[in-house]
């Protein structure tokens, strides 16, 4: 699928630095715009067209649509990220403690993971979020929570392998740290598939956060995307359809869009491209 994006990103690291600035600047300008756009509040234009005053037309109480796409912004964007960083960090540790703590610690760290992947995750997140209706901290906490052990399979082979390379060793011998050889020799090498796992984490936080809004599953006060576009649905068989979900839908799948294109851009500049990226020799 990222090949399809190939002759887009021919100037791999300007797309991927624009694509990260174009996000990074939308949630930013969201959270600066909240404080100077008006209040996402009702009125008395319910599913008003959009026009000059309402630029994306209005809801089925009255809010701007334009409002509350843009205040909408930050916290998608941001919900996204800080999941994507909790499950990674999580997967991280576990996988640094079954690389690190012998045979019998790798195994019970394994035989967590294999559980967690017999369990169906999605509909754990789906029973735990119709009891609770999580708000932003919630969502957080259940999507890392669910979905860290899927990075371990990934990570722990990634740094047994460089645990066992001749520079690690031969560090070792001369009298460096573990600590030393993590940051000057093993990170730098699983750098790479840290931010393929990262960007991974973020395409599936965003989208697993925008479907729990659109089945009302999250705190109705949790503004996001998908929360936008659950309330679309009991207008789909009038024109309010139109104005209502294609601009929440629209900007969620541009910011999908963008982190394809910024793991594309990595991988052009040489950081996602296989098992040889990790292989100096």
């Amino acid at each position: 699928m990222l090949g399809y994006w190939s002759p887009v990103t021919q100037s791999a690291g300007f797309v991927s630095k624009g694509a990260l600035a174009a996000s990074v600047i939308l949630m930013m300008a969201g959270f600066t715009l909240s404080e100077s756009l008006p209040a996402y509040k009702t009125s008395p234009d319910v599913l008003h067209p959009p026009s000059a005053e309402y630029w994306l037309g209005t809801n089925g109480i009255g809010q701007d649509v334009f409002i509350g796409l843009v205040r909408a912004a930050p916290v998608t964007i941001f919900l996204a990220l800080v999941t994507a960083t909790a499950a990674l960090a999580l997967a991280l540790a576990a996988s640094s403690l079954a690389a690190f703590g012998g045979p019998a610690v790798r195994g019970a760290v394994l035989r967590v993971v294999d559980v967690l992947q017999v369990i169906p995750s999605i509909l754990l997140l789906l029973l735990l979020a119709a009891w609770i209706q999580p708000g932003f901290l919630g969502l957080v906490v259940l999507l890392a929570l669910t979905g860290w052990h899927e990075d371990v399979r990934v990570a722990l082979p990634i740094l047994l392998r460089e645990l066992t390379r001749e520079n690690v060793h031969f560090a070792r011998r001369m009298g460096a740290s573990r600590t030393y050889c993590l940051r000057h020799h093993i990170l730098p090498a699983i750098w790479p598939a840290i931010v393929g796992l990262f960007l991974q984490n973020v395409r599936q936080a965003a989208l697993k956060s925008a479907g729990f809004g659109f089945l009302g599953l999250t705190d109705p006060r949790l503004l996001t995307w998908g929360s936008m576009m659950q309330d679309a649905m009991e207008h789909l068989y009038t024109d309010a359809w139109a104005w209502l979900l294609l601009p929440p839908a629209g900007a969620l799948s541009l910011f999908l869009i963008g982190i394809l294109i910024i793991g594309e851009g990595y991988s052009q500049n040489g950081g996602l491209t296989g098992k040889e990226q990790y292989d100096p020799g």
